[in-house]
């Protein structure tokens, strides 16, 4: 068996190889079924197109992420894939642990018969739990914080990751993000104005819960970045590059968004999913975590000033 073996030179100087050709394959489609696995897909294929249901899909995907990672020591071609396993693991037991925390005498007496944004508040801690586990996953894993982009990051850095032989340079991440920033924006915040014709009557309801939506925001945004793009990122790429794991990531949370999601159906998931792209693009060409945040950030702002508008 051939077991050629490629390497290149990473942003820092070091050398970065990765697994046998013959071996990369295996890893790219296992990635990939796996994911799809442990995506909304099956509950899109049995919801819309078998008018069935499973019930039980949270708990089957505790146990597929938990075999992943046991199959990665059975075969060893999938060890490359542990770190990524360990991460997906992570996030699924606690998405079946999730029913049980909201059960408990703590979080009913908090969060219990509270208003819609102490709800979605309560939703947020849940999330930033997740990310807590997650990140403590993938350092105990030995994963730095830098490879795990949770850093600022290069805003400077030029979109596409290298810079322009010719003489006009590459544009910035910080102004293209900030382009980028303002015409999802305004796009968004039209499209929800058009989904809720009442909200600019209850704009003065708003204003009391103005920290409350900034705090969200802040912590959704820094907790989806970080646990569904940084850490599946940082151990996606060792073992399928860059491409596939920026595609795959990011039809992953596309499909993640496709029920419940603002907006979700099949838009949510063709616009949740693009926009995963254009920050799961700005996290690797930065090497950093700052400008998805920022974008995410002002995206979620805009929805929950909306959901506090139509309370």
């Amino acid at each position: 068996m051939n077991r050629i073996t490629s390497e290149h030179l990473a942003e820092d100087g070091a050398i970065v190889t990765h697994p046998p050709i013959t071996n990369r394959t295996v890893l790219i489609w296992t990635a990939w079924i796996s994911t799809l696995l442990l995506s909304n897909l099956p509950l899109i294929i049995a919801r819309d197109l078998l008018g069935s249901d499973i019930p039980w899909i949270v708990p089957a995907w505790a146990l597929i992420a938990v075999f992943l990672f046991v199959m990665s020591y059975a075969w060893l071609v999938l060890r490359p894939l542990r770190g990524y396993f360990v991460v997906m693991g992570v996030i699924m037991l606690l998405a079946y642990a999730n029913p049980f925390i909201r059960q408990t005498t703590i979080w009913r007496n908090l969060f219990e018969g509270q208003s819609q944004m102490i709800g979605v508040f309560a939703d947020r801690v849940m999330l930033i739990l997740t990310t807590f586990f997650v990140l403590a996953a993938l350092f105990l894993l030995g994963v730095k914080r830098k490879e795990a982009f949770l850093t600022a990051g290069n805003l400077k850095a030029i979109v596409g990751g290298k810079p322009s032989t010719s003489e006009k340079r590459g544009i910035p991440w910080l102004v293209f993000g900030t382009a980028i920033t303002l015409l999802l924006g305004g796009g968004f915040f039209l499209f929800m104005a058009t989904q809720n014709s009442d909200w600019s009557s209850n704009i003065s309801a708003v204003v009391p819960w103005i920290p409350l939506i900034l705090i969200s925001a802040a912590i959704n945004a820094f907790g989806e970045e970080a646990t569904f793009r940084a850490a599946p990122l940082a151990t996606l790429i060792p073992a399928i590059g860059q491409t596939h794991a920026l595609w795959l990531t990011s039809i992953w949370f596309g499909l993640g968004h496709y029920y419940g999601g603002i907006p979700s159906g099949l838009f949510g998931f063709f616009q949740t999913g693009l926009i995963a792209l254009i920050m799961g693009k700005a996290m690797l060409d930065t090497r950093g975590i700052a400008l998805p945040w920022m974008i995410h950030m002002i995206l979620d702002t805009i929805i929950y000033f909306f959901i506090a508008a139509t309370m």
